[in-house]
Order: C-alpha cells, then sequence, then structure tokens
C-alpha cells in the first residue's frame, strides 16, 4: 500500500510540476472537463437552473494515461528526468477562459 500511495504521489508530482513551468498551460483533461462544465452551465441556464459552484472548485484530477506510458517508457529506456519533463510541458494546452464566477 505504501508502494502504491508512494507512486501515485511522484506521478501527481510530476504531473503538477509539467503545469508550474507554464502557468498559461494546462493538461488535456482539465481543457475538456471546462469545456464540459460549460455545457453543462449553457443547459441549466436553459432550463432555468444553476450548476453546483462545488463543480467550479480546483477539483483532484486523475492522472493521465500519457503520464503513465510517459513514466514508462521513460524507466525502460532510461531517459533522463529534464528530457522527461520537457515532454511532459509539450502535451500541455492553452487554458480556456474560465466561466463565470462562482
Amino acid at each position: 500500500m505504501r508502494l502504491t500511495a508512494m507512486s501515485y504521489n511522484l506521478l501527481r508530482v510530476f504531473e503538477e510540476v509539467s503545469k508550474i513551468q507554464d502557468p498559461e498551460l494546462i493538461h488535456p483533461s482539465d481543457k475538456k472537463y471546462t469545456e464540459a462544465l460549460k455545457k453543462r452551465q449553457e443547459i441549466s441556464e436553459k432550463e432555468g437552473r444553476f450548476v453546483n459552484p462545488l463543480f467550479y472548485q480546483e477539483r483532484i484530477v486523475r492522472i493521465s494515461s500519457y503520464t503513465i506510458r510517459a513514466i514508462q517508457n521513460a524507466i525502460i529506456t532510461g531517459k533522463s528526468l529534464a528530457s522527461f519533463m520537457d515532454d511532459l510541458v509539450a502535451r500541455l494546452v492553452p487554458r480556456t477562459n474560465h466561466i463565470g464566477e462562482h
């Protein structure tokens, strides 16, 4: 259990550090979540309802399969940590505008 927890935390550190290197970029899954939330808000407004404000808070994202595969490949090929982090940063996408203030 400890090894699993440590591995998970290490993977999260890699993903979060890659995001910190360029704050204007986000992970593709974050962009997908934001776009889905925007659609959800539009549907809710048409029905006279609202989206729970808790959905707009910072969320704990799942580790992407890309990050897991990239780490596996880096270990197998002996890739340097700097090169590996550059690959993760290259995968990030431009941030979309946040929806509404909540």
